[in-house]
């Protein structure tokens, strides 16, 4: 009766739009209360406990370096380059758009934060040469979905702090999957734009390769640099947040000199909101999940799992179905801290490994994000684009289809996840 009730509580809190950090926390202290230890000290200690983890370092760090390399102007140096190497095949500024997602993935960690930066620029771009506004905008959020899968991604620091993972393991684990999605978005964007006309370059723009290229490549180092000092063992994941921010200031304000002492204060003033209303999600969000905990909800769900589900393959097929519905009316981080610390256990029960079921995780949540009705992605894109989220949404189905694709091989071949880790000795 206690959980019908609180269920309730929490249904309650979001329909009248109480801030979800505030739901799940006013959720997490009212089922201890009805427990008999509503003691508001335990409700505190907790929520600091969620927040003290040194993982947490590199969530402020990692959003700093994102945002000081938008504000620096990279975009319209990945754009320019991916523009000069496959502008010219048919439905060229389509591929230019699932290359720059690809390339801005390794930069800023954040799907909505791509949405946000490549929409202002590729919308307008591809509605001049031609494309429907709403194709433009669809394709925009579904590359966007990479930036949480491809190192450095905010989304796995904060999977870290429930599930104790490897940071690293999880950044090498999501390169090839965010690939196999650029893939399949190429081949369907080849498919979808098999008609549209190809743009003729005039004689000699072609020279401008290699100083795009000049310009492209500081860039593109960003992920390199994380990946590779964290699978070297020069750094740690928190360590490597800090050289990454250290970075992307020398390269914006040293080598492209783009980024003004104005500039570098408004970024920092949106890192610290950005990264306070995180803090506050994964704060109570931690608090609720281990109030879940001392009632022994992990194991309740991994018995009823266990009864369901035949073999792994039924049981990950639930989880996908789950997660989807999940991700459409759950933001991101909570979804992570309230359901990962119930479902991995059963996971871990059906001999899925961790790193994978990390990886199955997020693609799913990320699906979500441009899923309505509570799809973060499809609210900012709509605003980009100025158009109604009905007609985004109708733009998006083809795409959703390619996702799901994804999904399903990403889930049902592990290896396209464990490889790199295990290659590397990060897995356990």
């Amino acid at each position: 009766m206690s959980a019908v009730a609180l269920g309730a509580l929490l249904v309650f809190l979001l329909a009248v739009r109480v801030p979800i950090a505030f739901g799940i926390g006013i959720v997490a202290f009212a089922g201890l209360w009805m427990a008999g230890l509503g003691n508001p000290a335990i409700a505190a200690q907790r929520i600091f406990a969620g927040m003290n983890s040194y993982a947490l370092l590199a969530l402020p760090l990692f959003i700093v370096a994102g945002n000081i390399l938008v504000a620096g102007g990279v975009i319209q140096r990945l754009v320019e380059f991916a523009d000069v190497v496959v502008g010219r095949v048919r439905g060229g500024l389509a591929h230019v758009n699932v290359m720059a997602n690809l390339m801005m993935s390794g930069v800023s960690g954040s799907a909505t934060a791509d949405t946000a930066a490549l929409g202002a620029v590729m919308v307008p771009m591809m509605r001049a040469r031609g494309y429907t506004v709403d194709f433009a905008a669809a394709l925009t959020i579904s590359g966007a979905i990479m930036a949480p899968i491809l190192p450095p991604s905010l989304i796995m620091v904060i999977y870290a702090i429930p599930t104790r993972l490897s940071i690293g393991a999880m950044f090498m684990a999501g390169i090839l999957p965010a690939l196999l999605i650029a893939a399949l978005l190429v081949l369907y964007v080849a498919f979808a734009c098999r008609n549209h006309p190809k743009v003729v370059r005039e004689a000699g723009q072609d020279a401008g390769l290699l100083r795009t290229l000049v310009g492209a490549i500081p860039v593109l180092l960003s992920p390199v640099i994380v990946v590779g000092g964290v699978r070297g063992g020069l750094f740690t994941a928190t360590e490597a947040a800090a050289v990454l921010a250290f970075y992307a200031l020398l390269l914006t304000g040293v080598f492209y000199r783009t980024l003004s002492a104005a500039s570098l204060v408004r970024v920092l003033r949106e890192s610290a909101l950005t990264t306070a209303t995180i803090m506050i999600i994964v704060a109570t969000s931690s608090f609720f999940a281990w109030f879940l905990a001392i009632e022994n909800v992990p194991n309740a769900a991994r018995d009823l799992f266990l009864a369901i589900a035949q073999d792994k393959v039924q049981f990950l097929l639930i989880i996908n179905v789950f997660l989807l519905v999940v991700g459409c009316l759950v933001d991101t981080v909570p979804a992570i801290l309230i359901f990962v610390p119930i479902l991995q256990p059963a996971a871990v029960e059906f001999g899925v490994d961790p790193i994978h079921f990390a990886i199955i995780v997020i693609v799913n949540l990320m699906v979500g994000l441009n899923t309505p009705p509570i799809g973060t992605n499809l609210f900012v894109i709509s605003r980009i684009a100025d158009r109604s989220m009905g007609a985004v949404s109708r733009a998006l189905l083809p795409f959703f289809l390619v996702k799901l694709a994804a999904l399903a091989i990403i889930t049902y071949v592990p290896m396209l996840s464990l490889w790199l880790p295990d290659i590397s000795g990060m897995l356990d």
